[in-house]
Parts: C-alpha cells; sequence; structure tokens
C-alpha cells in the first residue's frame, strides 16, 4: 500500500525577480510523489549516499545531514550514511571491480550503458512507476539513463553548451544580438579582437583536457555531426571511432581557421575555472558555456556584474542549431541488496519531490537560482516547478531569453555526448587540439583520421 504526505503550503503567485525572497512568496509545488507506507518491509537496512559535504563546508553539512535525518525520521528502520565521494569515472572503475560502490551515487548522463554492462547500475523502472513520477520526467531527459526500456538513473539536472557572451562588449562594436551561425561568430569574432588590450573575440576551453575534446564535440555538432558520426554502433556488441572525417574534420579545421588565419582566440590557456575569469574580466567577448556554468561565476565572482552577460542557444551551422547537452543524475548500485536498492530510489525521489523538502533547499541553497539550463519535467509540473523557483532566482534571467525561447520554440536540436568510452574520446580529442592550436599548419585530416585509429585499437577495441 502506497500513500501521499499531504504538507500546507502558504504561497502567494510568484514573480519574477533577482532577490531573494521570503518563503510565503513562492509558487507551490504540487504533490505528485507517493511514497510507500514501509520500505524494506520495515526491516533494518543501512545505505551509503555519495557526495555529502566535506567537514569544513560547516553549513552545507548540516544541511545535508538534516535531510538525511528527515528521510529516517519518517522511515526509522532506514539508516542513511553519508559519502563525501565525488564522481570521477576512473575511481568508480575501481569500485566497480570491487563491487563497492555506493548504495546511492551520482554519475553522469553518458555513464548508464556503461554501468548496465558491468551489471553494476540498478534497474529504477519500478520504483519510478510506484513513485507516479514516470511521467513527471522530461523524456528526452530520460532517454541517456534508459536502456532496453528500463530506466537505470534519476535525472537530477540537465544542460546544453550554448555561447556566453559580453553583452556591452557586442553593442560597442555595433552588434544588437549574438551570432546567428558559426560563420557569423568567426566574423564578430574579428571585430570584437583587441590585440593591444589583450581581449579575445571568442574562445573555448583550450588546455587540452577532455573538457577541451567537450567543447569541440559541441563544435562538431554544430558542423552536423551526430553521436553516430563520432562512435557508431554497430549494432552487434562493437564499436567505430567515426570521428577520423565529415563535419569533425570541418570542425577542427574551423578552429585552425579561428587560430592561424583570423587570430581571435585567446593566446592563454584556459580550462573551466579561467574561462570563466577570462569571461567576466573582458578578456573575451564570447565563449561556449555550459548554461549551469554562471553558478560557478555566481559563486567565485562575487563582485562581478552578471548582469553584463548574455546567454543563447549554439550557432547554426548547414543543418540547424545543434549543440550537446549533458548532466548529472543519481544511480543505485545493483550490488546492493533489493532493501538498499529501494531505501535509496525512495530516499532520492523524496528529496527531489517532496514539497517541503523543495522548499527547504532553495532557502538554504548557495547556488544561483535562475541558471539558463533544459528542463527535468513536462506539462503542469514544470510549470508550476519554474513559478516556485523564480522569486528565489539570482541571476539576471532575462538576459538568457535568447537560449530559452530557442530551446522551448524547438529551434534547436538537443543531441546527447556520444558514447561509449566518451571520456577516453574526449581526452584524445584535447590532446589533438592543443597541437592543432600550437603548430601552425597541421595536417587536420590526416591528423585526426590517425586519433580516430588510435582510438579504435586502444579503447574500442582493447
Amino acid at each position: 500500500m502506497f500513500r501521499k504526505f499531504t504538507f500546507v503550503l502558504v504561497a502567494l503567485i510568484a514573480v519574477l525577480s533577482v532577490m531573494p525572497v521570503l518563503a510565503q512568496d513562492a509558487a507551490p509545488v504540487p504533490e505528485v510523489l507517493t511514497l510507500p507506507e514501509q520500505i524494506a518491509g520495515g526491516r533494518p537496512v543501512t545505505i551509503t549516499v555519495s557526495e555529502m559535504p566535506s567537514a569544513d563546508q560547516a553549513d552545507a553539512r548540516a544541511t545535508w545531514e538534516a535531510t538525511a535525518q528527515r528521510f529516517m525520521d519518517l522511515y526509522p528502520n532506514v539508516t542513511i550514511e553519508g559519502s563525501e565521494l565525488q564522481y570521477d569515472p576512473a575511481a568508480f572503475t575501481a569500485l566497480i571491480a570491487g563491487q563497492q560502490l555506493p548504495t546511492l551515487f551520482r554519475a553522469y548522463y553518458t555513464e548508464p550503458p556503461k554501468f548496465v554492462a558491468q551489471n553494476a547500475a540498478a534497474d529504477l523502472t519500478a520504483y519510478f512507476e510506484a513513485a507516479g513520477v514516470a511521467d513527471v520526467f522530461n523524456p528526452a531527459i530520460l532517454a541517456p539513463m534508459t536502456v532496453e526500456g528500463s530506466i537505470y538513473g534519476i535525472p537530477k539536472d540537465a544542460y546544453a553548451l550554448g555561447l556566453a557572451y559580453n553583452i556591452p562588449m557586442l553593442q560597442a562594436a555595433g552588434f544588437d544580438a549574438p551570432p546567428a551561425t558559426w560563420q557569423e561568430l568567426a566574423d564578430m569574432a574579428v571585430a570584437l579582437t583587441d590585440r593591444d588590450n589583450n581581449v579575445a573575440g571568442f574562445a573555448f576551453i583550450n588546455d587540452g583536457s577532455a573538457a577541451t575534446g567537450w567543447h569541440f564535440t559541441n563544435i562538431a555538432y554544430g558542423f552536423g555531426a551526430t553521436p553516430a558520426d563520432i562512435i557508431r554502433d554497430n549494432g552487434d556488441g562493437t564499436y567505430t571511432a567515426a570521428f577520423g572525417e565529415g563535419a569533425t574534420v570541418e570542425a577542427l579545421e574551423f578552429i585552425q581557421s579561428l587560430r592561424w588565419e583570423l587570430d581571435v582566440l585567446p593566446g592563454a590557456t584556459l580550462d573551466w575555472g579561467s574561462i570563466s575569469e577570462a569571461l567576466v574580466s573582458g578578456r573575451v567577448a564570447m565563449v561556449i558555456y555550459a548554461g549551469d556554468q554562471f553558478n560557478w561565476d555566481y559563486t567565485q565572482f562575487p563582485d562581478a556584474d552578471l548582469t553584463q552577460f548574455g546567454y543563447a542557444a549554439a550557432p547554426a551551422g548547414p543543418n540547424g542549431r545543434i549543440t550537446l547537452s549533458g548532466g548529472n543524475l543519481w544511480m543505485v548500485s545493483n550490488f546492493a541488496t533489493a532493501d538498499q536498492q529501494e531505501a535509496a530510489a525512495f530516499f532520492q525521489l523524496w528529496r527531489q519531490f517532496d514539497p517541503v523538502e523543495l522548499q527547504t533547499a532553495i532557502q538554504v541553497t548557495t547556488e544561483a537560482v535562475g541558471m539558463p539550463t533544459l528542463p527535468l519535467y513536462v506539462g503542469e509540473y514544470q510549470d508550476a516547478y519554474q513559478a516556485f523557483r523564480a522569486p528565489y532566482n539570482k541571476l539576471p534571467v532575462e538576459n538568457y531569453v535568447p537560449f530559452v525561447d530557442a530551446v522551448t520554440a524547438g529551434e534547436v536540436t538537443i543531441q546527447t555526448e556520444p558514447g561509449p568510452h566518451v571520456q577516453d574520446y574526449y581526452t584524445e580529442i584535447g590532446v589533438l587540439i592543443s597541437e592543432v592550436l600550437s603548430v601552425e599548419g597541421t595536417d587536420v585530416p590526416s591528423r585526426l583520421a590517425e586519433v580516430a585509429d588510435e582510438f579504435q585499437a586502444f579503447v574500442l577495441e582493447s
């Protein structure tokens, strides 16, 4: 038997605001979650949950522990033990081998097929259905964590890469809107580059890391590549590295021209953090960005005037606006007992959907509410969820209208990351891009073909 918990939230209809407000000013979130009368049949059960804040984050740690305690109060037979473990693909490979995964853990959208293939992720379909939330989630968001019709992850957040830009810099150069196409981006970058003042017109992460390959893949998508054009599933359990030709070559040649012909890229090496610093300090006018990276700007650069920055969908290529999406999800270990799996699944669904928990979490969050991310939910619940969060917005959401409008109008094709072994692919491509940026005249088609052959031999066929 299942029960629904009823909570009374005194609320007013929310209006868009960038200032913190009191709880009673937030629109209510409707109840959609059905919880069981008992978990594990009332038997004692202990689960471990990753991503617990470290001890030096006293307030965040206390909030996490209080949340866990409230669930344990609902189900006294459940014990929740926190783990500070953060997701890392390499580290989790060893945890899978040793069957030492936390009961509930965060991972990337690219990971479910890999975990399922290793029998490491629990099938959560029955819990979604019992909780009544299977139809609440955005089907496009659930797709990456659905394998052969079964759901193996609970979406945490979702992003699509887009273009962040300095509004005053574009206006000073005579531009009243961000670039609509990649060619227009190149033309605008020329006008925006000012070498005398150390200003680059355009930038992406260029430190040669996996993040460089991640940003490059977004450009390749813009030039028409699909995930299958990068790593092709042969349908028989084997895969082919297909990125040695076609749109990926055109995209890398485009980067090469930005560096050596147009000279619009920064001379400095930029990683996740330093590309944000370059943007907020005015050293670069336009950057490839994930919408949730504005949270980094908000927390790391408290003195920055974030109203100066806009966010738009990725520029269009030959097949229109195509961009890379991804995000984080929660998975449950298949090495856990059935009782542990049930407790872990309902704990995450509870803290994600319970109206009181949502209210409590948003009142204490330090993140920048209002980031331009993809909607996790659909229909009336998504509308209500947005209205609920709106009064807590800390970012200039009006500056992100170009992105939001393009996505909601269906003008942008959202493509998932290629797979499997996407992190290895990103790493290999990142190294090659460093070569292209540092060595003038690199033979892009031949080098990309060589890297694809090496990836085939040492990763896909190893």
